[in-house]
């Protein structure tokens, strides 16, 4: 039976883009797609002319965002043996956190992701690793799922049975599911270069830049007469406004043209630009990197990854040192594709002497195109898709009867 319906869960507005070119694959290989997201993310699917089911009310992403403990006081979860520990992986705190997090906020997507599932009958769920959600639904009508990462060795998963904490199985049991422990397969764009030994089966895709529509302003469209400097926050933080701030003030030490693409432009109203730089509101990330010899950025996955896509080197600056953005900032100094420039390494003109070291040693930028080379030749959303068809093919537990 040929693969028909294929449900993709997205996580939040900065996760959509990597949902994406799978997505279109599904579609191009004459599938039906739908893409369930939270409120604060159907635009971002909408702009990428996919049919978006909405699930869940703005006021449960909020709380998603300041849900830092569990309210009933039980452990959410033990750390698997096998965790990645040190400088690429989580504290044990800062992983219970982020597993209370994301079972609080499939708590209050459930229902509405249920009983979509149960009213489209989809033959697959392609779930983004911070929305387990997905992986509830696909347990609920019976189906396979497969989980999306965003290039980092975390997600919340549960390979063993006293791994599992009570609000985990609540959940499936919410619906008479079985709850799903062990994991299908993740999808995983992480490049050689960057990859850490992680317990769960993966599927290497070739990551696709796709940073949301946008129009092709007329000075992106020449040359830069200097080496052109790219400094983002991305679309959900506002981390780079004081980076940009400090930037400003040293940035006519640099014989070089800075852009300054932030999301919030409003940020640096009155502040003084020096004639190097120009300050533009959105832009797709993937035509100005093309343009750019290197990229000042807070550690995002998109960033991170377009820059690599590009063959850019980059200077991460990371917003603490246990989150998701510091370890994109240590995954690229490993890989000697740019500089992790650390919150304890921050005193005045420390950025001016880090883009002088990137932009001065060909080393970085070397080393980026390698890491450029090692993405292109990984399987494309096309043949990973053919891959996901097989997987949907296989044996399917039984759909728990529901009224």
């Amino acid at each position: 039976m040929p693969l028909v319906r294929v449900l993709f869960v997205a996580h939040g507005p900065a996760h959509v883009p990597w949902t994406v070119p799978l997505a279109w694959a599904a579609q191009l290989a004459g599938h039906d797609v739908r893409v369930a997201a939270r409120p604060q993310s159907v635009a971002q699917v909408l702009a990428a002319g996919l049919i978006a089911v909405p699930i869940g009310t703005a006021a449960a992403g909020d709380a998603f965002i300041r849900r830092a403990t569990p309210d009933s006081g039980e452990r959410p979860a033990r750390i698997p043996p096998d965790w990645p520990s040190g400088p690429l992986g989580w504290s044990e705190e800062r992983r219970l956190r982020w597993s209370d997090q994301v079972l609080g906020l499939a708590d209050s997507l459930a229902d509405d992701l249920v009983a979509f599932a149960r009213h489209w009958r989809p033959d697959l769920v392609v779930h983004d690793v911070g929305a387990v959600v997905g992986l509830i639904a696909a347990a609920a009508v019976g189906v396979p799922a497969a989980a999306h990462n965003w290039c980092q060795p975390i997600g919340l998963y549960f390979l063993h049975e006293d791994e599992v904490p009570p609000a985990y199985v609540r959940l499936f049991e919410r619906f008479g599911a079985q709850p799903r422990i062990g994991t299908d397969i993740w999808i995983d764009c992480t490049p050689p270069a960057l990859r850490t030994e992680h317990p769960v089966p993966r599927i290497p895709m070739r990551y696709v830049p796709y940073n949301g529509p946008g129009e092709l302003p007329d000075w992106l469209r020449r040359e830069p007469a200097r080496r052109r400097i790219c400094v983002t926050g991305g679309i959900t933080t506002s981390t780079i406004d004081d980076l940009g701030r400090r930037l400003l003030e040293e940035a006519e030490q640099t014989d070089a043209e800075f852009v300054l693409a932030v999301n919030r432009p409003e940020a640096f109203d009155g502040a003084k630009l020096p004639g190097n730089v120009t300050l533009t509101g959105r832009v797709p990330l993937t035509a100005l990197l093309a343009t750019c010899h290197a990229l000042v950025q807070h550690g995002g996955a998109g960033s991170t990854m377009t820059a690599l896509a590009h063959g850019v080197p980059q200077i991460v600056v990371p917003d603490g040192t246990d989150t998701p953005s510091s370890l994109y900032g240590v995954q690229i100094e490993q890989a000697g594709a740019g500089i992790h420039l650390r919150p304890e390494d921050r005193h005045p003109g420390a950025l001016t002497t880090a883009l002088a070291r990137l932009l001065d040693h060909d080393t970085y930028a070397r080393r980026a195109r390698a890491v450029r080379d090692e993405i292109a030749a990984m399987p494309s959303p096309a043949e990973v898709m053919a891959q996901l068809e097989a997987h949907a093919r296989n044996p399917r537990p039984t759909a728990p009867a529901h009224p």
